[in-house]
C-alpha cells in the first residue's frame, strides 16, 4: 500500500504520532437510543483511544422525545475525547413517517453547509443514518477517503418495509447510492448476507469487508429491576429493543397467544409499538442503559425478528447484546438471515419462520419445557458473545479506516477463524439433547 502525507507511521506502541484526522458523520449519537448512536459512539472513543483526533457531525437528539434540546444552528460539544458538531436538524417525532423524514431531511441540509466548512479531514467514516448520509461525508472529505459503514441498505429496505414504492423516487435514490458505493474507498457490511446484496450494486469485491457490530462486555444485573420487569411470570420471552418496520410483530402477537405459559414482553419503542399495544401487548419504555443487563437477565429467552424479505438489508445489533449477555436466542428471522445463520451455527438457540405463528409458538413453547437445553443455549451464547466482543470488531474496524487512510484499495478478508460453539456445562444432563431445531414441518426434534 502506498501511504498518503496525511498518514503518520505507528510508534512502537501501535499508535500513529499525531494521529489522523477522523470525520465521522452520522445523524445519532448520544443521547439518542438508537442503536446507531452507541455504535458510533464507539467507533468514536476507539479511534480516539487509537490516538486520533476524531470529530463527529451528528444531528440534535431526536430519538427520545424526552432528550430534545433547544434549537440552535449549530452546538459544540466534546464526549469522550471527541468533537462534536451538532447540527440544528429538526426533532420532531421518529415515529411518524412525516416526522422522521423531515428530521433526515433536515440534517442531510444543514450537514452538509456545515460539512463544507469543516477543515478538510484525513479520512471520513460514513454511517447510514440517515439514508444518503453517506453523500454528507463525500462532500466533507473533498476527495480524501470516505469509509461507508453500511447498516441499513437502501433504498431496498424502504421499499421491502412498504414506506416507498419503486418508481422515479426509488431509482433515483438507487442511482445516487450506487455512485456514493463507487466512490466510497472501503465498504463496511455488518453480515456476509448483506456483503452479497451490496457486491450485486457496485461490485467492488475487494473494497468491501465484514464487520459485525459485537456487544458489549455485560454489565452486573440489579435484581430487583430483574424482578421488576419480570413481575413474578414463570417464563418472560422478551424482545428488547427498537420496535421498527424490519420485525414480524404480528407473528410474534399471534405465537404468544398460542404458547401456554409464555409472557411475551417488548422493552423499547418505535414505529411499531402503537401497533403493538393495539394487539394488546405488553410494551414498556425503554430503560436506562445502566439497566442493560437487567433487561437481559428478566427474559429466559431473547427474541431477535426480521421479517421475510428484510434479510440482508438490516442486522439486528440486539442479536450481538444478547449474546454478550449470555442469553438463549429464538430468532424469528427468514433462514438465509444473518441472524438466524449465527444462532445455529452457535447452536445458541432455535431458528423460526417468521410467517409462522404456530411455528414461533412451538419454538416458544418447547423453551419453557426444556430449562436444561435453555442451560446449554446459554453457555454457547456466551462463547458467541466472546467472539463477537464489540472490542474486537472494533479494533478491526480502526484497522481498516487507517489502511484506507493510508490509500490502501485491496480489503480482501483472510480466511475466517473457525467456530467452536464450545462444550455442555457441567449442569446439563447427559440425556439433554446436545441441539434442536425446527424441522421443514415445523415440528421441534433433536439433532443428532
Amino acid at each position: 500500500m502506498t501511504k498518503s502525507p496525511a498518514w503518520n507511521p505507528p510508534t512502537e506502541e501501535g499508535q500513529a504520532t499525531d494521529g489522523l484526522r477522523v470525520l465521522v458523520v452520522n445523524q445519532y449519537f448520544p443521547p439518542d437510543t438508537a442503536a446507531t448512536a452507541a455504535t458510533t459512539a464507539d467507533l468514536a472513543g476507539a479511534l480516539s483511544d487509537a490516538g486520533h483526533r476524531v470529530s463527529v457531525l451528528c444531528g440534535r437528539p431526536s430519538y427520545d422525545p424526552g432528550a430534545t434540546r433547544p434549537w440552535r444552528p449549530l452546538r459544540r460539544e466534546t464526549h469522550d475525547g471527541s468533537h462534536l458538531e451538532r447540527v440544528g436538524s429538526t426533532s420532531f417525532d421518529r415515529r411518524n413517517m412525516e416526522g422522521r423524514t423531515a428530521n433526515y431531511l433536515s440534517y442531510l441540509a444543514m450537514a452538509s453547509v456545515r460539512a463544507l466548512a469543516m477543515p478538510r479531514p484525513d479520512v471520513v467514516v460514513a454511517g447510514s443514518d440517515p439514508p444518503l448520509a453517506v453523500w454528507v461525508a463525500l462532500a466533507a472529505a473533498r476527495r480524501r477517503p470516505v469509509v461507508y459503514v453500511v447498516r441499513d441498505l437502501h433504498p431496498d429496505a424502504a421499499i421491502a418495509a412498504g414506506w416507498l414504492p419503486w418508481g422515479p423516487v426509488a431509482r433515483l435514490w438507487e442511482r445516487l447510492h450506487k455512485a456514493a458505493l463507487r466512490r466510497s474507498a472501503l465498504i463496511v457490511c455488518l453480515g456476509e448476507t448483506m456483503a452479497t446484496k451490496v457486491r450485486r450494486k457496485c461490485l467492488a469485491l475487494e473494497r468491501i469487508v465484514v464487520v459485525p457490530d459485537g456487544g458489549r462486555p455485560p454489565l452486573q444485573a440489579t435484581p430487583t429491576v430483574v424482578e421488576e420487569l419480570r413481575a413474578g411470570a414463570d417464563f418472560v420471552a422478551m424482545h428488547a429493543g427498537n420496535l421498527g418496520s424490519a420485525g414480524a410483530w404480528a407473528t410474534l402477537v399471534d405465537a404468544a397467544e398460542r404458547a401456554e405459559g409464555v409472557r411475551l414482553l417488548f422493552v423499547g419503542d418505535g414505529a411499531s409499538a402503537p401497533e403493538l399495544r393495539a394487539r394488546g401487548a405488553e410494551v414498556l419504555p425503554f430503560r436506562p442503559e445502566s439497566e442493560l443487563a437487567s433487561v437481559m437477565a428478566a427474559g429466559d429467552v431473547q427474541i431477535v425478528t426480521v421479517r421475510s424479505g428484510m434479510e440482508g438489508l438490516v442486522v439486528p445489533s440486539k442479536l450481538y447484546t444478547a449474546l454478550s449477555h449470555g442469553r438463549p436466542v429464538l430468532a424469528v428471522a427468514p433462514g438465509s438471515s444473518e441472524v438466524a445463520h449465527i444462532v445455529e451455527q452457535w447452536r445458541c438457540g432455535l431458528v423460526a419462520d417468521p410467517e409462522s405463528p404456530q411455528e414461533v409458538a412451538r419454538a416458544l413453547t418447547w423453551m419453557r419445557n426444556h430449562p436444561w437445553d435453555l442451560e446449554a443455549m446459554a453457555a454457547r451464547s456466551r462463547n458467541a458473545g466472546a467472539y463477537y466482543s464489540r472490542d474486537g470488531c472494533l479494533q478491526r474496524l480502526v484497522s481498516l479506516i487507517e489502511a484506507a487512510a493510508a490509500g490502501g484499495s485491496d480489503f480482501a478478508p483472510g480466511e475466517a477463524a473457525e467456530v467452536d460453539p464450545g462444550a455442555l456445562p457441567d449442569v446439563i444432563h447427559q440425556e439433554s439433547p446436545a441441539e434442536v431445531v425446527l424441522d421443514e414441518n415445523a415440528d421441534i426434534r433433536r439433532r443428532q
